[in-house]
């Protein structure tokens, strides 16, 4: 094993702990389904957040080689999971199994969004980061106008409480992310 690959496998390890909270999230809702009020923003960003996990796991392939000579560039792009994992935490409520009352997606959406979209905000600063300060990428390639994106409809998010406004901002955001992926990250790395 290469220090690439070791260094990988806790990158893995946060990726899938992220996935797996999303996943056992949305099992106990659908078990649950007859006493959850759906609200499509909520499912669309769970979407989106699931994407974003795989998303990262995909474009990491090739990071290994250039994070593993550097302790401080480890760590900024460990911070990406880090982010993913803990809005994984957040766009969906917690259900215990004694849950027995009505679960509003809804009202958790509003209680969990200045942590949700705050969080959701670094993720484009710190790849950028990342990316211009420990990758050696130029300063505006393919990636930024996205990256500028996401930051912008992650920042309204973030300072508007407007339920009008949140309807669209995650078809907003799954659009974004789809042009992405179809337009810079269809191979892995």
């Amino acid at each position: 094993m290469n220090t690439g690959e070791y260094l990988s496998v806790l990158v893995s390890i946060i990726v899938g702990l992220g996935l797996s909270h999303l996943l056992s999230s949305v099992g106990k809702l659908l078990s649950r389904r007859r006493r959850v009020r759906v609200y499509m923003p909520s499912v669309v960003a769970a979407v989106i957040v699931f994407l974003a996990h795989v998303q990262f796991w995909w474009g990491s392939f090739e990071f290994g080689r250039r994070i593993e000579s550097n302790f401080f560039a480890f760590l900024v792009f460990l911070l990406t999971p880090i982010l993913l994992y803990l809005i994984a935490v957040l766009v969906l409520p917690e259900l215990d199994q004694d849950d027995s009352g009505e679960v509003s997606l809804r009202d958790h959406y509003f209680e969990a969004r200045p942590w949700f979209f705050g969080l959701t905000v670094l993720i484009p600063i710190v790849t950028a980061v990342r990316n211009i300060g420990f990758q050696g990428a130029e300063f505006w390639n393919q990636d930024r106008p996205f990256e500028l994106a996401f930051f912008l409809v992650a920042l309204v998010g973030l300072v508007t409480a407007s339920e009008r406004v949140h309807r669209i901002l995650p078809p907003v955001m799954l659009t974004l992310f789809i042009a992405m992926v179809v337009l810079t990250s269809l191979r892995p790395g």
